[in-house]
């Protein structure tokens, strides 16, 4: 099929395209003004940005700006309002540099990256350089089926999608000879051709949410734990750590490698809650007196401490780098002082500073051993501006020894605050964002007891960001918080049978999601063995499967018959990979299933007459020969 035979297939959806060339000038004329957006016409601007689905340009009825990020966006409306202006005023040059500006701009106001939300607010100023189709996997999948099927057709993807946006859209106009606001439905359309799907008549089929990512991106932000289960080989912990790159704004997994906001863990049947939240460890102690044993917080103790020290709450106070490193020249003209003064400072009648410790300063009066005041905690005090003991603002926050030794902290506070004086914090005008996100991935996170190993935490992810107490005491404080900018992702393989069971209290704290088997024959960033992915799918069909199992629990994962370009050595093939994993991953898994009772029965095999076999004996002539 040549590219004007696959055009004269299709007819031109009209309402869309009245639509588009309706607004859309009027987009350009707005903009190009450069006017805030109270100041445009009030019905094109929720047109251009208020609205999600059935938007001129494209639907998005998933994926778009939540109401707060929409605030947050017309509140730096001054900022974005420059750039838009430029690519508005900008109708025959592509301004690549400022459509990846507006990108990074609008990306610190949203909680993961909307990608289709943002290309489609440039493309509603771009009728002549950038095509409607703003979600870039379907961008991608379009430039593979047209490269497939079209003869006269063919194009080199970026995987940028403004670049790859643009050059499409000018390969139609240049192939078609006609204008943007002429061929605007036609890119989804082809589309939509090729998906045989196409129902011009209903308004939904221009949709572009994003894809199922998107779709989970959201039950987290809902739900804030998930589970991703599936039999083995669909690609769970990949799917995890792609909700990571989203949830964190990244643009790969590969920058999820040492990120402090990125943690991933694998359960096994003896993790305890000593290994997961707090456990007591021996230590040597810090003023040399032999071991101590003390509580301290493990995994998920020590990050949810640090994704509350990101959340919401904390980030009130606006200038708390500027606070980090005021602290650190504090600290070094204490030691000043110190030196100066025999290293004894005296805070008040009888109390005196002596040292500095690693994390803390160290205090002592006349026949008293002394105390520690936390370096964390004289920080905290100060963001809440609390000068009067048994003031209540921000207590809950604190150790509660501190509250209880207050009289101690205070002149400690007190010098910081004269330390501070005339040195003023940076000028920032832009509203605060909320809260950095963390996100914890736990793999095969069923087979530890995990009731045991969340102890008082099943409780936590139910009420987020209120206090449950821990069995163990840390920095003087038993309470225990996840916040609400804290996600944990966990994966299940559904075909383990050894694992432990997850009893009802904890599932219906978690969202559950299916990571099925799927056939990836249009993905050409691999190669998929299609033909073995059919026979072993074809075996979980037809009654082969036990009464005691269900088909999509055990079913082999497509991952099993991929072989990616970065795995065939030189001198290799692809058929060489797909032999090995068929011979010595495959067959293997499911003669296991065969002897565990998972497959039974025999099996016809429709390719070769319906000629019947030992489930068995089948099994052994997917073998692949050299």
């Amino acid at each position: 099929m040549t590219f004007t035979e696959l055009i004269d297939e299709i007819e031109i959806w009209e309402p869309w395209q009245g639509e588009y060339n309706r607004f859309v000038p009027q987009f350009v004329a707005e903009a190009s003004t450069g006017k805030n957006w109270e100041d445009w016409d009030t019905e094109l601007f929720y047109e251009f940005f208020m609205r999600s689905a059935d938007q001129c340009v494209s639907s998005l009825r998933q994926g778009y700006f939540t109401h707060a990020e929409k605030d947050l966006i017309k509140r730096s409306w001054p900022e974005l309002s420059a750039l838009l202006q430029k690519i508005a005023l900008s109708q025959e040059q592509p301004l690549f540099e400022t459509y990846h500006q507006i990108k990074e701009l609008i990306r610190m106001y949203t909680g993961n990256n909307k990608k289709a939300a943002t290309n489609r607010l440039i493309a509603g100023l771009q009728p002549q350089l950038l095509c409607t189709i703003v979600n870039q996997d379907k961008l991608g999948q379009l430039v593979y089926l047209l490269n497939t099927h079209v003869e006269d057709f063919k194009m080199e993807l970026t995987y940028d999608w403004f670049e790859d946006s643009y050059h499409l859209l000018q390969m139609f106009k240049e192939k078609l000879n006609k204008d943007g606001f002429e061929i605007v439905t036609l890119p989804w359309q082809v589309y939509d051709y090729f998906q045989e799907q196409n129902n011009p008549s209903s308004k939904e089929q221009n949709d572009m949410s994003e894809n199922k990512l998107e779709q989970q991106i959201q039950i987290l932000e809902y739900k804030k734990q998930i589970i991703l289960q599936g039999p083995p080989g669909t690609g769970k912990t990949r799917q995890a750590k792609e909700l990571a790159v989203q949830l964190l704004g990244l643009n790969n997994t590969k920058e999820l490698k040492n990120h402090p906001q990125f943690k991933l863990i694998q359960f096994h049947p003896s993790y305890s809650y000593e290994d997961f939240v707090r456990g007591i460890v021996a230590k040597p102690d810090e003023e040399g007196n032999g071991i101590v044993y003390e509580a301290e917080n493990k995994v998920l103790g020590d990050f949810i401490k640090r994704a509350c020290e990101h959340s919401q709450l904390i980030n009130e106070f606006p200038h708390a780098e500027w606070l980090d490193e005021m602290f650190e020249h504090f600290k070094t003209s204490i030691e000043e002082e110190l030196i100066a003064n025999d290293h004894k400072i005296q805070l008040t009648n009888k109390l005196f500073l002596t040292h500095i410790g690693e994390n803390s300063f160290h205090i002592s009066s006349e026949g008293w051993k002394g105390d520690r005041l936390k370096f964390s905690e004289i920080k905290k005090l100060y963001k809440y501006n609390i000068t009067t003991k048994g003031e209540t603002i921000g207590f809950d926050d604190l150790a509660k020894t501190v509250y209880h030794r207050t009289s101690y902290y205070f002149p400690m506070v007190d010098k910081f605050r004269n330390f501070l004086e005339g040195k003023s914090a940076p000028v920032d005008n832009k509203p605060q964002s909320h809260s950095e996100n963390y996100v914890l991935v736990v793999d095969e996170i069923n087979r530890a007891n995990l009731s045991s190993v969340l102890g008082e935490l099943i409780y936590a992810l139910e009420y987020r960001g209120k206090a449950v107490e821990s069995v163990y005491e840390v920095d003087g404080k038993r309470d225990l918080i996840l916040p609400h900018n804290l996600y944990i992702i966990g994966t299940m393989n559904t075909a383990d049978r050894s694992v432990g069971h997850i009893d009802y209290a904890i599932r219906r704290r978690f969202a559950f999601v299916d990571v099925l088997p799927e056939s990836l024959e249009d993905d050409d960033s691999i190669h998929f063995n299609t033909e073995g992915f059919k026979k072993v799918s074809e075996l979980f069909k037809n009654g082969n499967v036990s009464g005691e199992f269900e088909a999509k629990d055990v079913q082999l994962g497509h991952s099993y018959f991929i072989a990616k370009n970065e795995d065939i050595r030189a001198g290799q093939t692809k058929e060489e990979i797909f032999r090995m994993k068929m011979n010595y991953e495959v067959v293997p898994i499911l003669l296991e299933y065969v002897k565990d009772g998972v497959l039974i029965g025999t099996f016809e095999d429709k390719n070769d007459n319906n000629k019947e076999y030992n489930i068995k004996d089948y099994i052994n002539t997917l073998k692949i020969n050299n």
